[in-house]
């Protein structure tokens, strides 16, 4: 069940992103297919979300990703097996013209495009068959489980001197690290995927197309997107039926060497570099400068997993410091939001200005819809200030919280006396000013 600041801060993204379903285009003939992440239900992958689809591509076609929050690494996996006919994709920020990473499979390490990355919202995959010739392919989008560890630990330990008379100091620590991700199985889901769209047009006798449309239709839930060629898949049962598909495969040996020279390659993926880069320059995943350490009995640090460690503290403390860790992040969600899509209507009235007279756009509609836009940065604003008033009241009654569990165990007017300066730091820190 959602919290009420959670959901106040649902609210505040709905009126923010008023219009920003994909990257902004004044051209009607774009329209690009929806990759809407679904949760992955097996056993030993909660919190992780994806998407696949199998498709082609003679030209161009434009896609874009919903569902992730800016606290998940994103990887995007694109691959064909057809190396005489490669294919470029691109990663689209604030406009389809506004190319933030390309890669082709003629370069790519056995041919598999790989982007890992984070964003705050929807961003546009368009794939490009330069020698416009039909090229099959399949696009998958896996989502890591939420990580909120970058902002780090402002506590640390309070002294015997320190319980008697102290203050703050700056917090020089940096976030901890996060654990790899599982994506070497998403994308061999990805290339089976790709297989069997190969096989289906290709096999004949009792293993015919229909025997493999009958695995699909059995192991795999077809999610309905507004698309009349796109199939879209999720990984339930995806075990099983890897080992189905191999073994249907076993007499065509093409196809079946292919699949086990991937296969070898995916074992290993594991292996890859793992950085998962900003995809935008408004988002940052990183501590604070200058942020105030604050000593504590308690300074075990929190994440929204949980206890970083089995040490116990008392449940006073854990309560309180959960909520004031869910609050601090908050405050970046919110000004990631609130930079992120400022910059994006100040690049989409830019964009306009520049090409209205195109694509069949009178400059008399651009004048409308710019204003449109202007009138929601005005809301944005509105919107903003009301939730940091709203977060800066719940990070006084968290520190208050905590001043309460501190008095218990011997320091005194804690909230006075290093608190505050915690709390003087985040009010000024995220406290608008254009």
């Amino acid at each position: 069940m959602l919290s009420p600041k959670n959901i106040l801060l649902i609210l505040f993204i709905g009126l923010g992103y008023t219009g920003f379903s994909q990257p902004f285009t004044l051209n009607d003939k774009i329209k690009p297919i929806e990759l809407k992440l679904q949760e992955d239900t097996r056993k030993g992958h909660e919190g992780e979300l994806f998407i696949a689809t199998i498709s082609y591509v003679d030209t161009t076609k434009y896609y874009y990703v919903s569902g992730h929050s800016m606290f998940q690494d994103i990887d995007v996996i694109v691959t064909n097996f057809n190396k005489s006919k490669p294919l470029e994709v691109e990663l689209a920020n604030n406009s389809w013209g506004d190319v933030v990473k390309k890669q082709s499979t003629a370069k790519a390490k056995n041919g598999i495009i790989n982007f890992k990355v984070k964003t705050f919202n929807k961003f546009g995959i368009k794939v490009i068959s330069p020698t416009s010739e039909e090229v099959k392919f399949t696009i998958a989008v896996h989502a890591n489980p939420e990580q909120k560890n970058y902002l780090g630990n402002p506590f640390t330990k309070i002294s015997k001197k320190e319980m008697k008379e102290g203050r703050a100091s700056t917090n020089t620590s940096s976030g901890g690290d996060h654990s790899g991700s599982n994506i070497w199985l998403y994308i061999l889901l990805g290339v089976v995927l790709l297989i069997i769209g190969l096989l289906i047009g290709k096999l004949v006798g009792k293993k015919s197309a229909s025997v493999i449309l009958l695995l699909v239709s059995t192991s795999f839930a077809l999610q309905a997107q507004n698309s009349g060629t796109d199939r879209f898949y999720i990984p339930r049962e995806f075990d099983s039926y890897m080992d189905d598909v191999q073994e249907l495969m076993e007499d065509y040996k093409g196809y079946n060497d292919k699949f086990d020279k991937f296969k070898e390659t995916f074992d290993k993926f594991k292996d890859f570099n793992d950085q998962y880069e900003n995809l935008t320059d408004c988002m940052k995943t990183a501590p604070l400068p200058g942020e105030p350490r604050i000593p504590s009995f308690c300074d075990i640090p929190v994440t929204d997993a949980g206890w970083d460690t089995n040490e116990s503290c008392a449940d006073c403390f854990k309560e309180a410091r959960k909520n004031f860790n869910e609050t601090r992040y908050l405050f970046t969600q919110l000004a990631t939001i609130y930079r992120c899509t400022k910059d994006f209507s100040e690049a989409a009235i830019a964009f306009g200005d520049n090409v209205s007279g195109y694509h069949g756009v009178s400059g008399m509609a651009w004048q409308t819809q710019k204003r449109n836009i202007e009138k929601s940065v005005i809301e944005l604003q509105q919107a903003y200030d009301n939730k940091y008033n709203q977060l800066v009241q719940s990070l006084y009654n968290n520190l208050v919280e905590l001043s309460k569990c501190e008095a218990r165990y011997g320091t005194d007017d804690w909230y006075d006396r290093f608190g505050y300066m915690y709390f003087e730091f985040m009010r000024d820190k995220y406290k608008r000013t254009d």
